[in-house]
């Protein structure tokens, strides 16, 4: 069973739906004037044991900093809750710390509570962030709307391919390249810069934690349209540019591949005007993703959370 399987078996019905959940269709619910949004990352499956825990750190605020800035509202506060297994030690646990005090105040967030315990198996991380919207709107999932510009910030596909480097050691690529993707993979870089910009100017707008077909998938059958995009389109960094020249089927990555926390949203023709942003296709009728050049003998898929 994958994440969304499990909020239409168990969630998505009469009695559990209502306006503060967003239908659980978004990252984010909201209530009392401020949106919110959480992500756990377990050992094992986001992180590996021997990664560097000031990274692992980093990575655990980032990815929920993401959730937020992509609604165009800057976080503010936070909860952090801790399972650390057998493997955590007194100095994992100072680096670690280094790296969530040192990111609490690059965001300038406030840690205002949160839980510990230890367990006998692997360390599991979780944190609840929550972003004060005083007189804002925030931007959904499900607001898209017909022939509206699809955008997407910074470069895609680098986290993926960064986890294949990291996992396929064989694999002849220069070390400058593999080195880049790699830490695109451990160091996520929220686009917060654009926190404004997305507020002032997306209709509908989400981070790409799942990967851009499975993001983009996910607005289409909120604001219950479909999409048209050239692959040719999908800005992509100059490493993963070399690594798919080496490996062709590695094009697979950059649709499906997940944890680039760029921000993927839709518009009005233009905004890719703006520094780091580049328009990549139009919202369409219909409930379709067609995808144009692009080898059709790749399946169209994201990462699935499975429970």
């Amino acid at each position: 069973m994958n994440e969304f399987d499990f909020i239409n078996k168990y969630l998505s019905s009469k009695n559990n739906s209502n306006q503060f959940s967003l239908n659980y269709r978004d990252d984010v619910g909201y209530a009392n004037n401020s949106i919110f949004s959480t992500d756990t990352i377990c050992e094992g499956v986001h992180f590996y044991k021997n990664d560097k825990p000031l990274l692992v750190a980093k990575k655990l605020i980032r990815v929920n900093v993401s959730d937020i800035i992509a609604k165009g509202i800057i976080p503010k506060f936070c909860l952090l809750n801790m399972s650390l297994g057998k493997s955590v030690d007194d100095l994992w646990l100072d680096k670690f710390m280094k790296g969530i005090h040192s990111d609490l105040n690059f965001y300038k967030l406030n840690l205002i509570g949160g839980d510990t315990t230890k367990n006998l198996h692997n360390t599991v991380l979780s944190l609840t962030i929550f972003g004060d919207l005083k007189d804002k709107k925030f931007i959904k999932r499900s607001s898209a709307k017909l022939n509206n510009f699809i955008y997407v910030t910074g470069t895609i596909g680098d986290s993926s391919l960064g986890l294949f480097c990291r996992n396929n050691l064989d694999f002849q690529l220069p070390k400058k390249y593999s080195d880049y993707l790699k830490n695109r993979y451990l160091l996520p870089e929220p686009r917060i810069e654009l926190t404004n910009f997305i507020n002032k100017n997306a209709t509908s707008s989400t981070d790409i934690s799942d990967g851009l077909y499975s993001d983009l998938k996910n607005i289409c059958m909120t604001s219950k349209l479909g999409a048209e995009i050239n692959f040719s389109n999908i800005p992509l960094s100059v490493a993963a540019s070399r690594i798919i020249k080496e490996n062709p089927t590695l094009k697979s990555q950059i649709i499906n591949g997940g944890d680039d926390y760029e921000i993927l949203f839709t518009g009005p023709d233009g905004l890719d005007k703006k520094k780091n942003i580049t328009k990549i296709g139009k919202m369409t009728r219909g409930d379709q993703i067609i995808l144009t050049d692009f080898d059709d003998r790749i399946s169209l898929d994201g990462y699935k959370h499975e429970i």
